[in-house]
């Protein structure tokens, strides 16, 4: 078979690169030789056992965890800079996805961007994994816009939480004009409690 083959041919040629890696060589089947036949691999609890202490399974199974608590508990899951970079500042993300093509952008800006927001996951606690966009996992990872993050509490939505804040500025606000109108009647009533009397023997008719 082929593994057999480039086994001897690595032999032939002395590739020692090979020869001392070969123990981490992982066979396995899958439907067909394309990319997207990867996902059928990594779906193998078998196969993945046996890659446990590698980058790419550690990669697959964040990936498979933030997918799974987008259907499970997705206020935990976060994806877009904007979303995450809120919960970032709350010190609420656990485990940071970003794709790698990000730090690659043509963009000073945004490179500077998603690598201070990596500094403050990392500062804050939190395990940041940064994913091949050549790989399988960070193409799937660049779908959802190449950042995620799965947090260590629930957040309601963003959108939800700036109503909040609006309806209660704007509570505060019509809460304030009483206060100030009664405020003003109790100082007018100090300052001349005189003619309140008077008003009030007149209003009585004596």
């Amino acid at each position: 078979d082929f593994f057999q083959h480039v086994q001897q041919q690595s032999i032939k040629r002395e590739d020692r690169a090979i020869i001392e890696n070969k123990q981490k060589f992982v066979l396995c089947k899958a439907s067909s030789g394309h990319k997207h036949a990867l996902e059928e691999v990594f779906s193998d609890p078998a196969i993945m056992l046996r890659m446990n202490d590698t980058k790419v399974a550690r990669e697959v199974e964040v990936l498979n965890k933030f997918m799974r608590m987008m259907e499970i508990d997705p206020d935990r899951a976060y994806y877009g800079y904007d979303h995450v970079a809120k919960a970032s500042e709350q010190l609420a993300i656990d485990s940071l996805l970003v794709t790698d093509e990000l730090f690659r952008s043509s963009d000073v800006k945004m490179r500077r961007m998603y690598v201070e927001l990596v500094e403050s996951v990392r500062e804050n606690g939190g395990q940041v994994c940064i994913f091949s966009s050549l790989h399988v996992s960070g193409q799937q990872l660049h779908q959802v816009s190449g950042v995620a993050a799965i947090l260590r509490f629930p957040m309601p939505d963003l959108d939800e939480l700036e109503e909040i804040a609006q309806q209660h500025a704007e509570e505060a606000a019509q809460g304030g004009k009483p206060s100030s109108t009664n405020d003003d009647e109790d100082k007018e009533e100090a300052v001349d409690p005189e003619r309140r009397m008077r008003e009030d023997v007149a209003d009585m008719g004596l």
